[in-house]
């Protein structure tokens, strides 16, 4: 098997990546743009921008894979608001691009796409819930969508959500809370290790949805592959919570002072905490038909928490 992914360097793509190339021993192909992975890696890449339609083509035609996994995105929301033709360019057109060579090659398309499509008063939402994003991101993702349903010979989009995991690619990097429920985990971990406290927001950000390990996502994935399943997925870890939940149960897991975790309003002056932005508040997603297309079951709350822990321990999946 044969899988092109985008956004090799990001959190998704990453593992995505080491699920398709350690689990399932997949060849893959993964493109980066600004950053280039960390050693070791057991697998090729190349600089690629999905936003060039000729780049697109004449690289999936290099590689000729049996399915793209279209992770890339720009993780900066105040600056896609900033520069709207960006968004636009990097979520839009790089999908229809994709789509284009996908279907050239004869290859499934696969979007990852995101809960923040719903606008936090739909929950559960299912598989077949209508969309209603309430900012720009999810307005792309949304578009995104609807392209490769109207486009794609042979499609899937993955919708994933508070997306907690080692990032592979970038072992350095730190990760730190954000609107999101993604990133919570290791940051509240990180902070409570070291006997901080960690300011936990409350207030005008994501407060309930399906906190989700990063690599359960790229095994859900990868079963949309080999099973060849089209339509739409929720790949999202089994059980929901809130924001505060999540950080206690965090706190459990990794055996560390829930005491320190002190709720209160995001700073307005940090850029991660969208100050302005629209934010879905409740995001929970209903994934019972993707259980049932894909026979797997995802894990819940405390389990995805115990295999965070130990891939951050041991530096395996």
């Amino acid at each position: 098997m044969r899988i092109y992914v985008t956004g090799g360097t990001g959190l998704v793509g990453s593992n995505v990546l080491k699920v398709a190339v350690e689990r399932h021993k997949a060849r893959v192909f993964a493109t980066v743009h600004r950053w280039q992975p960390d050693p070791p890696i057991d697998y090729a890449y190349g600089t690629v921008d999905t936003r060039d339609p000729d780049q697109v083509l004449q690289s999936v035609l290099a590689f000729r894979p049996n399915a793209i996994v279209h992770c890339a995105a720009v993780n900066d929301l105040p600056r896609i608001y900033q520069d709207r033709a960006l968004g636009w360019q990097s979520y839009v057109e790089s999908t229809r691009h994709l789509t284009q060579a996908a279907n050239r090659v004869g290859a499934k398309m696969i979007l990852v796409s995101s809960d923040w499509v719903f606008d936090g008063t739909q929950a559960p939402a299912d598989e077949t819930t209508p969309p209603n994003p309430i900012n720009y991101y999810g307005v792309l993702k949304v578009v995104g969508e609807t392209l490769l349903a109207a486009t794609g010979d042979d499609w899937a989009v993955a919708r994933v959500a508070g997306v907690n995991g080692v990032h592979w690619a970038r072992r350095n990097r730190i990760l730190s809370q954000n609107a999101g429920l993604g990133n919570l985990a290791v940051a509240v971990a990180s902070a409570l290790g070291q006997n901080q406290p960690f300011a936990l927001w409350q207030g005008v950000v994501n407060m309930r949805g399906n906190p989700t390990l990063a690599t359960e996502i790229g095994e859900m994935i990868l079963r949309i592959i080999e099973l060849d399943n089209c339509g739409i997925f929720h790949c999202c870890g089994g059980e929901s919570a809130t924001r505060l939940e999540f950080a206690r149960a965090t706190a459990q897991v990794f055996e560390l002072d829930a005491s320190l975790i002190q709720a209160g309003p995001p700073d307005p002056a940090d850029p991660a905490s969208l100050a302005g932005i629209p934010v879905p508040r409740d995001t929970r997603l209903d994934s019972g038909l993707t259980t049932r297309r894909l026979a797997y079951q995802p894990a819940g709350l405390v389990q995805d928490l115990s295999r965070l822990r130990q891939q951050l321990e041991t530096r395996r999946i």
